[in-house]
């Protein structure tokens, strides 16, 4: 049983990498059809991102479970639909998704860059990919480069702060894969946290 709760995060995953790669190569029609039962993964998305997450991954239409908030702002409303997802619908992989040129991360590299802090709400944005920077020991040289600290300690951050996503990781039934995506669609894995890499003893493996 302990073999097969292991190799679920890491089934998952290959399944939904499968996906991106049957879009991203000509002749590729993505699954409108509904899925039936619950969903195969939670998926925590830059709220900016042009294409939807089942298309990215080539999968039909509510088979993942998506999470979306501008620059990935974790706030409790995020981690209590990602437990949700973990704890009750038992999802056993989140992928926390990025994507290339991204305006939340161009913001943030600005008022890292400027000591220039958005108004209101945006600020949030800012000060958790600022924390990244500085957590991941980034050095902030473009977008792109922001982008992959902010997406690994997001990843990070999702199992600090929710006692039932570790619980679940501790106990292999659940992953975390940190992926960017390119304009093309293309994806790229910066980190997996659990038991998703060629070593599960690792609980962070960056790529």
């Amino acid at each position: 049983m302990s073999n097969q709760r292991t190799a679920e995060p890491l089934n998952t995953w290959n399944r939904l990498r499968e996906g991106n790669e049957r879009l991203t190569h000509a002749g590729a029609t993505q699954q409108e059809r509904y899925s039936v039962g619950k969903p195969i993964a939670a998926v925590f998305r830059c709220a900016d991102a042009a294409q939807t997450s089942e298309a990215i991954f080539d999968q039909r239409l509510g088979s993942v479970l998506n999470v979306s908030t501008l620059g990935h702002v974790i706030d409790a409303g995020v981690l209590a639909t990602m437990e949700y997802a973990v704890g009750t619908l038992e999802v056993p992989l989140i992928v926390v998704l990025g994507h290339q040129e991204c305006s939340a991360m161009q913001m943030a590299l600005q008022a890292w860059n400027e000591a220039i802090m958005p108004e209101g709400a945006l600020r949030a944005v800012a000060e958790q990919t600022m924390s990244s920077i500085v957590r991941r020991g980034c050095t902030p040289e473009s977008v792109d480069s922001v982008s992959v600290a902010h997406i690994v300690d997001t990843g990070l951050a999702l199992l600090e702060h929710s006692p039932v996503i570790s619980r679940r990781v501790d106990a292999e039934s659940c992953g975390i894969v940190c992926v960017t995506m390119d304009l093309a669609g293309r994806l790229r894995t910066h980190a997996t946290i659990g038991a998703l890499g060629e070593s599960n003893e690792a609980l962070l493996e960056c790529v």
